[in-house]
């Protein structure tokens, strides 16, 4: 069943249930009120109850002339009623009945007798008929007087008002469902629309489509809506990246492998010349190992950024100085005229450690290769209770102002950095390290020469955990 049928089928019955409540209820309230009306009638009659006796002791033995019963039935109402008059010793002294009621029953004899002083009603079932039966004292005469009111009239009055509640109900409960599967049609074009670009994506792997959204709609399927498109982007951004990556990874990747084949079709006339040129032979295994080791960084570099923030890596709590002292001995190696150097207050901080000391690795290995000989690489750390900060600096030549918006876009290269070993994707790692963190990543010069870079990120865990990181001085 669609959404639309259910949505329908739901309404109809909700419909029906109410229209089904309210029948009822108002055919108790009328059967109520017409009882109600009934009884008061027949109580009007106590008063009476004498002079009925004695105008059914003018009439002779056995006599039931339809005038005299006309004349008796004027008074007390219009149906025709039947009337029993009970001794004080308990047995019938007069009876008057429409030829075909008999009212010698037991379920009429049974009735029991009213309180002194009150007037009784009660219900009795005569020959499959159904009678209202006023039980009264006569006077002071002791005797007792049964009026039987027939509810026939009254049955088929309620009858007729149940046929009509039905009849109303049934055509309310038709309006209803073919209101609902308006109303249905109407709430669910939404989602035949999210349904449809759905399948649309599935069938032609077009993530471009859209599902057209209400302007200021603020409801859940508006924002459902808006949640769809959101993630189509997201996914059509993620598949350029994608394709972005790889495009550029074949580019970066094909000139160190060509290098590399050529190199290895050198070394191999070497060898078949049989033993000449070994000082060449071993500046080629030199430039070998150096291009496999280019090319194994770049391919990790590729990775990490294809793999994101799903990093297999648990978070942990280390020592920051000694994350960052190991950051520093590795780029030490690169060029030993430049000073490398930390500072700061050690703090304990729970960070995802790898990734965190790669993304120091890399801002240092850029801030030595860009510094001269004698200069000084400085990376410096700095706690407050909130927040943590990592600062590399450097005395290089510093960014172009036009290059710092594309500094951490994959694959770039500054004007200054092209002439060196590298791929562009090492500040890309650094940005997605802070968005691991939580944190972000930012640049500068320095007044004094050379630029800064600033990783940051609050001292609260890693993924949503609210520990804080606990801080510590040397």
């Amino acid at each position: 069943m669609s959404l639309r049928s259910r949505i329908t089928a739901l309404v109809a019955s909700a419909v029906a249930l109410a229209f089904v409540i309210a029948a009822l209820l108002a055919w108790t309230m009328i059967r109520s009120v017409l009882m109600a009306q009934l009884d008061d009638t027949l109580l009007s009659r106590v008063p009476d109850a004498g002079e009925i006796r004695s105008v059914s002791e003018e009439l002779p033995p056995g006599a039931m002339a339809r005038d005299r019963l006309l004349r008796f039935n004027s008074l007390t109402q219009d149906d025709q009623v039947a009337v029993q008059f009970i001794g004080p010793d308990g047995s019938v002294d007069r009876q008057l009945a429409p030829g075909a009621l008999s009212l010698e029953s037991p379920k009429v004899e049974s009735l029991p007798a009213p309180a002194p002083g009150e007037p009784r009603l009660d219900n009795v079932m005569i020959e499959g008929q159904s009678y209202r039966v006023l039980t009264a004292a006569v006077s002071d005469s002791g005797s007792l007087m049964r009026m039987f009111q027939p509810l026939a009239a009254l049955e088929k009055t309620l009858s007729a008002v149940a046929w009509a509640l039905s009849a109303i109900a049934l055509v309310g409960v038709t309006v209803a469902a073919g209101l609902g599967w308006l109303i249905a049609r109407t709430a669910v074009r939404p989602v035949q629309r999210l349904v449809a670009a759905s399948e649309a994506v599935t069938a032609t792997g077009d993530l471009s489509r859209r599902v057209p959204v209400t302007a200021g709609g603020r409801d859940e399927l508006a924002r459902l809506s808006t949640s769809f498109n959101s993630m189509l982007s997201a996914l059509e951004s993620s598949r350029a990246q994608q394709r972005e990556l790889l495009e550029n990874a074949s580019h970066e990747l094909r000139t160190p492998l060509t290098v590399l084949r050529n190199d290895f079709g050198l070394l191999a006339r070497l060898e078949r010349s049989q033993g000449e040129g070994g000082e060449e032979r071993e500046q080629l295994i030199r430039d070998l190992d150096s291009q496999v080791t280019a090319l194994a960084e770049e391919v990790d570099q590729i990775v990490t950024l294809a793999r994101g923030d799903s990093t297999a890596e648990p978070p942990s709590s280390v020592s920051l100085g000694e994350l960052l002292e190991a950051a520093a001995n590795r780029v030490r190696r690169l060029n030993p005229q430049v000073t490398v150097k930390v500072e700061g207050p050690d703090a304990e901080a729970v960070v995802f450690p790898h990734t965190l000391e790669r993304a120091v690795t890399n801002l240092a290995r850029n801030a030595v290769q860009v510094s001269p000989e004698g200069g000084t690489v400085t990376i410096a750390l700095k706690a407050t209770p909130k927040s943590y900060a990592i600062e590399v600096c450097d005395e290089g030549p510093g960014i172009a102002v036009q290059e710092v918006p594309l500094l951490f876009q994959r694959f770039f290269r500054g004007a200054g950095s092209r002439q060196r070993h590298g791929s562009g994707l090492g500040l890309a790692i650094v940005e997605q390290a802070a968005e691991l963190h939580g944190g972000r990543v930012a640049t500068g010069n320095r007044s004094s020469g050379g630029a800064r870079f600033t990783f940051s990120w609050p001292t609260a865990d890693p993924r949503g955990s609210s520990t804080p990181g606990r801080l510590g001085t040397d």
